[in-house]
């Protein structure tokens, strides 16, 4: 591994040179191989990382090999290595080489990949050969990224029977090599997406592993963010808790470089309670009803120094995917609430498809609402819906747990909405703030607001 050579470095803002080269597989059709699982998110897998080459890393479309299924053969495979990635890059350029699928440990020891034509000795392709193609092209920045498993043969795991055994990791000539497992662990997905890819994209696009909220991503703190997610996972998903064996990724790179930083005006910045809301001429009397209840009631009780923010912006149209990202100065629970345009209340987060313990604020570090898997394993994504016009988003935190906070809620709020918006909040507040008041209760809350607009 090249000394000085920051791992990951083509996270870092810029566009792509004529040569950089990538190469993703995913493969979920191993139906020709006996007793191989089942898979259903390695070909989806390969359409996220082609949007985050093509989105924040720069890539160009057409400097991206895409082979699935049928098209990823082990032929197919190692002249894509040879000839896209060490024949058509020179010095210094990017390579980035992602497979999603299955693994194995061979006979000999050795662990291999296996390609669309597994059930055939030429459709395993051993980890040495990779290494092997790598060594040739060491003086190009060479990340590897392989979301699958070495032992298996379980339903939901990426990865057929074999042992344990200890993956290499330092490839000749790459500059950061990531696993989605280690050494006898086994590669899970749920439906539709693996579970490592998951956590490693929400890491980068979502800016929750930014520990520091510093806006500079280190490959330490990326590494932390995937190893808590996956730990988190494992510890919540039965199937996975009932091997014993848990579940890490593994890395090997420097870990102090930065590998992605956001410009400083798209950082959340904590800062004063945002002014008064002035709704629109057009906006309906149910909501200006409903803005006093927030400013006066909500918004001067933030000891906990709650901060909320919308990815884009606060003007929204009609069919966009949003994220919200929610950060305290305090350990606690959150639930985020939204007053629509018409003045009604839902109850945004926690959903009932979020995972368990989703809606924990650690000190200083961001929540991504939403997270990218829910609680039965599926990808989640909030869209933006009619009616259009103003509305206005409500963090409120509690320093303690979850169901102490959600017991003052409106019953029935996080499976619809409650029209009076403004009665209810009244509610909620008058509730907090007699839990405020009980000497025998020492749990303290803080609340935020963010208004926004729908367009049509």
């Amino acid at each position: 591994m090249r000394p000085g050579v920051l791992a990951l470095a083509l996270l870092a803002a810029g566009t792509a040179s004529a040569e950089d080269r990538a190469l993703l597989v995913g493969i979920d059709d191993y139906s020709a191989i006996d007793g191989a699982p089942l898979l259903t998110g390695a070909v989806a897998d390969v359409e996220r990382m082609s949007d985050l080459l093509t989105g924040p890393m720069g890539f160009q479309d057409d400097q991206i090999t895409r082979l699935v299924d049928g098209e990823a053969t082990a032929d197919a495979i190692v002249s894509a290595l040879i000839d896209r990635l060490v024949g058509e890059t020179t010095a210094g350029d990017r390579v980035f080489l992602y497979f999603a699928g299955l693994g194995t440990t061979l006979l000999t020891g050795t662990p291999a990949l296996l390609a669309h034509d597994g059930d055939s000795v030429l459709g395993e392709i051993p980890l040495s050969t990779i290494t092997d193609v790598l060594a040739f092209i060491s003086d190009r920045e060479v990340h590897v990224m392989i979301d699958a498993g070495f032992d298996g043969g379980l339903p939901g795991t990426r990865g057929l029977a074999g042992r344990a055994t200890e993956t290499p990791l330092d490839f000749d000539g790459a500059t950061g090599v990531w696993m989605a497992a280690g050494p006898g662990q086994f590669a899970w997905e749920t439906a539709g997406a693996g579970v490592f890819t998951a956590a490693w994209i929400d890491g980068l696009t979502e800016a929750t592993a930014d520990a520091d909220s510093d806006g500079a991503l280190t490959a330490d703190e990326l590494s932390a963010h995937v190893t808590e997610r996956l730990s988190d996972w494992c510890d919540g998903a039965g199937r996975c808790l009932a091997t014993g064996r848990g579940l890490a990724p593994r890395f090997a790179g420097a870990g102090e470089a930065i590998l992605f930083e956001r410009p400083a005006a798209v950082r959340p910045e904590p800062g004063p309670t945002p002014g008064p809301i002035l709704p629109d001429d057009d906006t309906p009397s149910s909501f200006r009803e409903t803005v006093g209840f927030v400013t006066d009631l909500f918004a001067p009780s933030n000891d906990a120094g709650l901060n909320l923010s919308i990815s884009g912006g606060e003007r929204l149209a009609v069919g966009d995917f949003v994220t919200f990202s929610v950060s305290s100065e305090r350990a606690g629970a959150l639930v985020l609430l939204d007053v629509d345009p018409t003045g009604a209340l839902a109850q945004v987060y926690p959903s009932r498809l979020s995972a368990e313990g989703a809606t924990r604020l650690a000190p200083g570090r961001a929540l991504s609402i939403p997270s990218v898997l829910g609680v039965n394993g599926k990808p989640l994504r909030i869209r933006v819906t009619e009616p259009a016009g103003q509305g206005v988003l409500l963090g409120l935190f509690i320093e303690g747990d979850l169901p102490e906070l959600t017991a003052l809620l409106p019953a029935g709020l996080d499976g619809g909405t409650v029209r009076n918006a403004g009665q209810s909040l009244f509610e909620i507040s008058q509730r907090l703030l007699a839990l405020e008041a009980d000497p025998e209760s020492d749990i303290a809350w803080s609340a935020t607001y963010l208004p926004y607009r729908i367009e049509p």
